[in-house]
This record gives C-alpha cells, sequence and structure tokens, in this order.
C-alpha cells in the first residue's frame, strides 16, 4: 500500500460530543468541504464571517471568482494525493466585502464525499496591505483632482494665447509676402514716377511754346512770324504731346489706383481680430487673400476662379482669410515650376464650400494624417513653423465648419473647406 495514500489525523483524546463542541466554537473559521467543493458545514466563526447559514452551500457563493479555479484544483489533488493543500484566497464577506485567507486543507479517512476539512486563517498583513492600498489610493485621487485642476488652468491659458497664437503665424506668413508685396508696389510706382517725370518735360514744353506765342502776338503776327510758330508746334511734337499727356495721367490714375487696392488688402489681411463676427461674401475674402498672395502666384500658376453665387456669411474674416492664405501658399510651395490652381466655390443645403486645388506634387496618406497637427511640417528647418494648417483647422472648428484634404503623389492636393450658413452670435468664438 502506498504510503501517501494512508494519511490521517490523530486520534484525539476526546469524547465525540467534546470534539463537535471544541469544532463548532474554534477561534478559526473551519469548515467541511467535499471534492467537488461543495461546503457540508461550517463552525460558528466561519458563518459568523460569510454571514452563510444554510448548508450544503456552492463554494463560489463566498469565495472570490478569481480564485475558484485553482480552489477546485487544490481540493482534487488533496481528495486524490491524500496530502494537505494551501491556498490563499479571498472570502466574502456578510457586509459584502473580501478578506484574505490562508486556507489549510486536510484530507479524512471518511469513505463519503465529505472527506476534507479546512481550517481559514485570516491574513492580518493582508489586511493591512488593503488598508494601505485604500490609502494610497485616496492619496492618488488627491493627486488626480490636482493635476485635473492644473491642466483647467494650462488650457484656460492656452485659450487666452490663442490669438496671439494666430496672430504670430500670421506675422510671419506677412513677412514670407513682404518682399513680394513691396514689389507690387513698387511697380506701380515705377510707372507713375516715370510718367509724372515725362508729363513735367512735356508742359516745359508746352510753357516755352505759350511764352513765345504770347510775343509774337503782342508784336502782331505776319506771315513770316506764323511760319515759325508752326516750326516751332512741329520741332516740338506738340500735338503729340497733348495727345500723350491725357494717356500718361490715364495709367498713372490706374497705378494709383493698384497702390491703392494692394495697400487695402494688406490693411484688411493684417487687421488684428478682436473677435467680432460680419456678415461677408466668401469670395470677397478670396480676393483680399489672393491680393496680397498674388506676387507669389503669378510667376508660378495659372489661376482660374469658378466663384458660385453665395450669401452673406457670418463670420471673422481676418481668420478665414489667413486660413485662404494658408492653403494657397501650401499650393504654391508644392508647385515645382509652373503649375495650375483652381478656386471654387458654391452653397448647398445651407453650407457654404470652398475647395482649392494644385497639380503639384501631392502628398502620400500618412503625410495627410498629421498635416493639421501642431508643428508637423515637411518643409526644411526655417522654411515653415508647422501651426499654418493647424491653425487653419482650428479656425474652420471655431465657425462649426470642417476642413478636409484629399491629395495623390504625383498629381495634386484639394483642400475643401465646409462652413454652415448661421445667425449672428452662434460662432464659438
Amino acid at each position: 500500500m502506498d504510503p501517501a495514500k494512508n494519511y490521517s489525523l490523530p486520534t484525539p483524546l476526546l469524547l465525540p460530543n467534546d470534539i463537535g463542541l471544541l469544532w463548532q466554537h474554534a477561534p478559526i473559521a473551519l469548515a467541511s468541504l467535499a471534492a467537488d467543493g461543495r461546503i457540508r458545514a461550517a463552525n460558528q466563526r466561519w458563518c459568523d464571517f460569510t454571514g452563510q447559514q444554510n448548508f450544503p452551500l456552492a463554494v463560489d457563493r463566498v469565495v472570490h471568482a478569481s480564485q475558484l479555479a485553482a480552489l477546485r484544483q487544490m481540493l482534487l489533488d488533496v481528495s486524490l494525493n491524500y496530502r494537505q493543500g494551501n491556498l490563499e484566497l479571498q472570502l466574502h464577506r456578510k457586509d459584502g466585502e473580501y478578506r484574505w485567507f490562508q486556507l489549510r486543507c486536510l484530507p479524512l479517512n471518511d469513505t463519503s464525499d465529505s472527506c476534507l476539512t479546512a481550517a481559514f486563517y485570516e491574513m492580518t498583513d493582508a489586511g493591512m496591505a488593503e488598508e494601505q492600498l485604500i490609502a494610497i489610493n485616496a492619496s492618488l485621487q488627491v493627486l488626480v483632482n490636482e493635476q485635473t485642476r492644473h491642466l483647467q488652468d494650462v488650457n484656460q491659458q492656452l485659450q487666452e494665447t490663442q490669438s496671439k497664437i494666430l496672430q504670430s503665424e500670421k506675422m510671419a506668413s506677412i513677412g514670407l509676402l513682404a518682399a513680394g508685396v513691396a514689389h507690387e508696389i513698387n511697380n506701380p510706382l515705377g510707372f507713375i514716377n516715370s510718367n509724372l517725370n515725362s508729363l513735367e518735360r512735356y508742359l516745359k514744353k508746352i510753357r516755352t511754346y505759350i511764352k513765345l506765342q504770347t510775343q509774337v502776338l503782342h508784336q502782331g503776327a505776319n506771315a513770316e512770324q506764323l511760319a515759325e510758330l508752326q516750326q516751332q508746334r512741329r520741332q516740338l511734337k506738340l500735338d503729340l504731346v497733348l495727345d500723350d499727356a491725357g494717356d500718361l495721367i490715364s495709367e498713372s490714375l490706374e497705378g494709383t489706383s493698384r497702390v491703392q487696392k494692394i495697400v487695402l488688402d494688406l490693411k484688411s489681411f493684417s487687421r488684428l481680430d478682436k473677435g467680432d463676427e460680419q456678415a461677408i461674401n466668401l469670395n470677397e475674402c478670396l480676393e483680399t487673400t489672393i491680393g496680397i498672395a498674388w506676387n507669389e502666384l503669378k510667376y508660378k500658376v495659372d489661376l482660374e476662379k469658378n466663384y458660385g453665387a453665395l450669401e452673406p456669411l457670418y463670420c471673422l474674416p481676418q481668420q478665414l482669410n489667413q486660413v485662404f492664405l494658408n492653403i494657397l501658399i501650401n499650393a504654391v510651395q508644392a508647385i515645382d515650376k509652373q503649375g495650375k490652381i483652381l478656386i471654387k466655390t458654391w452653397q448647398a443645403e445651407n453650407k457654404q464650400y470652398v475647395s482649392i486645388t494644385d497639380n503639384g506634387c501631392g502628398m502620400p496618406a500618412e503625410v495627410c494624417a498629421q498635416i493639421f497637427e501642431p508643428f508637423f511640417t515637411t518643409k526644411k528647418m526655417g522654411q515653415g513653423t508647422g501651426l499654418g494648417l493647424s491653425i487653419s483647422y482650428d479656425v474652420i472648428k471655431k465657425h462649426g465648419g470642417e476642413i478636409t484634404v484629399n491629395s495623390q503623389v504625383g498629381r495634386g492636393t484639394t483642400f475643401t473647406l465646409c462652413l454652415p450658413c448661421r445667425e449672428k452670435g452662434a460662432l464659438h468664438v
């Protein structure tokens, strides 16, 4: 016979009634278990702790679900191999909580299925650890609350500096265009200056002729003098001067008008945004932005405009101008030598749309997925801040709209802006 199978508890020198009384009132929790895990009986200490009085009782009523499989495996091992089993598990208290116990299970020389007895020793260290965990959790909650308040403060600061960031990006864009704008202003001023100089010389000739004519008229003109006047008129090309003077003045006036428009566009674009909504036509916003960016566009781009009929839209026009400028500059920079940009606007279902399409180098999908993230840029260091499209995204979202991008490498990119038509005061400013 296998000696391991002949294991039995020492027979106590107590009468049966004494054994039952001792078992029932033992200071530790005791239970009689079947090999399948059913609890057949338990002493008073065990019942007081668990609040269970009716037996037999399924073990899953009092043992934590996470330890059931290990418990059943241990009970099977004890019943088959007749050896003591040990296991740490959690018992369900009658107040609804769980506490850790050290279970020691022994086999009995019994032919019935109630062949195991179990002693449950409460693990005070585990209990203390649980209390410590509760205290740690409370401390962590305090830290979380503090961090939440800190993040709220940071968020408030970010909101307060949003207009400053927008203005910084705007100034960076204007810096890129400053030389071009100066060139645009210098061109009309150049021919205005040239025309005025020519006009000054012409006027000197006219004055010379008039002076001579006045002298002759005072002395009384004869045939010879009249011939001399005609000769002077031809030499001074007075007829041509008088004809050309009108054209020069017209060109000069046109030039001054162009300068005024450029200055007004620049003033409108660079004006600090005070957050006041205005009802404006998006086509006019686009024209203002094109005027500012024209020097960047005209040498590389064939610009095609397909404007639809749009109702006045309540918006922040300076911010939308910044969005249009960011997209246009990106479109120009995506074109290597010579290309085309198409700007299209339309209105449908109480929404207004603006699409800007270029036939430049395009972008792969992984770049398109990141272009609206702050500080993301594919440009070389010093050529971009990585904020332009991020700010554009925020501006469109502030207006309750959407901005999407569709791009194919080698074929070009299309940005589409969707802005809802709203009443005044409905923007998230």
